[in-house]
């Protein structure tokens, strides 16, 4: 990302082309900005860079001739166009000259140094939070920043002195600090309110604007953020965090939609160059006397409570999960996973989505996941949920739209004794005659207390099911004679 400030003397302002409107016959001059290893195109009429040139005339008493004058006749001739572009390139070199190390805010718009430059861009930021931040606070401590953002606020706590220009006023950086350092949950996305990034950002890299910054090569600390309670990344990779350390004290929920990642160590682990080793247990050993300092590792998330992994592509739950000892809501839906692994040594985890994945079996899941409360599997390929049998502290199973067609697989679930809602919907065994009636049966005195496919079973409903229940009874008791 382009620092001006630092890198002034590496800076260059060239018009390489202009182009004419065919249709109105207006003229636009392409600008290219380069900052070191940065840059970007900007477009300007002839009457911005009048307009600009006048406010700088007064505000900055700039020479008045320094730039060309306006020609009324001719003006859309080929070679005057070719030596307007020359002229107005040399206006902005000098200009460029003139100012040194620190812009004008005019000209740094003008040049659009506050989309693309760390100080001017920060500078947008605290003139927004100096007007409005006690109103965007209050009424939501949750802020959406782009991955520029987070990096300029990142770089500019590295710089040592900051610009003259910023100190003091609306525009000092505190402002963003004061901000960033009262919000409770902090929204991260490739680019700011362009909602095309969840399907264009998290499959190519995608440069912001007419630039060449790609956020996804951008990396950033959070040591801004102190009180977040809540850190949502979408279309961009946890890994472009370099130090994620600040937060594990506080964090509670982490979000991560519409990535690549295909481990969850490259969120919970991001910031750990040896993320791809194996996590030992964060649980407290009753063998060791001192068992409580067991939790006092450098990678425990011991306040973290949910992780919502959403649409990504991972392929397994590896053992990173083992550094939140403290989950209780684990959201995988729509990605790849197959198996249930390290789930063990969650006991806290109560609800558990694998919903969109490529399950096909579910064998003793009770020996992982003793203490679950709702289990959504839908839009998996399961045939058979005798694995689920022993889950005695389920309350609510979604296993809609899988691939089950047998009556007989409802039994294993019948006799989990807290069980509340059931959704079916979806199935083979979801088309059948009497499908509701005859599921309801199989849990006999409790049908009514059973909400089937998000509705309760009808007075008719009811009444069947009673009926097939003596029946079903009936014949278990002529099977055990």
């Amino acid at each position: 990302m382009s620092c001006y400030y630092r890198q002034y003397e590496d800076t260059t302002v060239t018009i390489p082309k202009y182009s004419v409107e065919s249709s109105a016959g207006i003229t636009y001059y392409d600008i290219k900005v380069r900052v070191g290893n940065v840059d970007w195109f900007v477009e300007r009429r002839y009457r911005d860079f009048a307009q600009l040139h006048d406010k700088l005339v007064e505000d900055i008493s700039i020479i008045k001739k320094l730039l060309p004058p306006k020609k009324l006749v001719g003006n859309k001739q080929p070679a005057f166009l070719e030596q307007r572009r020359e002229q107005l390139e040399t206006y902005l070199q000098k200009l460029l000259t003139h100012f040194g190390k620190e812009l004008p805010r005019l000209l740094a718009e003008f040049l659009d140094f506050n989309k693309y430059d760390i100080i001017y861009l920060l500078q947008d930021l605290a003139k927004l939070f100096h007007e409005s931040g006690d109103a965007l606070l209050s009424a939501k401590k949750e802020y959406s920043f782009s991955a520029l953002e987070i990096y300029a606020i990142s770089e500019r706590l590295a710089l040592p002195c900051p610009p003259s220009n910023e100190q003091g006023g609306k525009f000092d950086f505190s402002h963003v600090l004061d901000f960033s350092t009262q919000l409770e949950s902090l929204v991260v996305t490739p680019i700011k309110d362009n909602a095309s990034f969840a399907q264009d950002y998290n499959t190519v890299d995608v440069p912001i604007g007419r630039s060449n910054i790609i956020p996804n090569r951008l990396s950033f600390n959070l040591n801004a953020f102190r009180n977040l309670r809540t850190l949502k990344f979408s279309a961009l990779s946890t890994e472009n965090i370099v130090d994620i350390e600040l937060l594990k004290p506080t964090l509670q929920t982490i979000c991560v939609h519409n990535t690549t990642i295909t481990h969850i160590n490259q969120v919970l682990l991001c910031d750990n160059l040896h993320k791809n080793c194996d996590v030992p247990s964060l649980l407290p050993d009753p063998a060791v006397s001192n068992s409580e300092d067991a939790l006092l590792n450098t990678d425990a998330w011991n306040e973290l409570t949910e992780l919502d992994l959403t649409g990504n592509l991972l392929t397994q739950i590896d053992g990173s999960v083992r550094t939140a000892p403290k989950l209780r809501r684990l959201i995988l839906e729509q990605n790849r996973i197959r198996a249930i692994q390290n789930l063990a040594e969650l006991p806290h985890l109560q609800l558990l989505s694998l919903s969109g994945n490529l399950i096909s079996d579910c064998v003793d899941w009770h020996l992982s996941m003793g203490n679950l409360v709702t289990l959504k599997l839908a839009q998996n390929k399961i045939k058979s949920i005798s694995g689920l049998r022993k889950l005695l502290s389920l309350v609510n199973l979604d296993l809609s739209c899988n691939l089950i067609e047998q009556l007989d697989e409802v039994d294993h679930v019948a006799n989990l004794p807290l069980l509340e809602t059931l959704c079916l919907t979806g199935n083979p065994l979801a088309g059948s005659v009497d499908y509701r009636p005859r599921v309801l049966a199989r849990f006999h005195e409790r049908a009514a207390e059973i909400s089937l496919d998000n509705e309760p079973g009808t007075q008719q409903e009811l009444d069947t099911a009673l009926v097939l229940s003596a029946l079903l009874k009936s014949k278990q008791r002529q099977q055990n004679k």
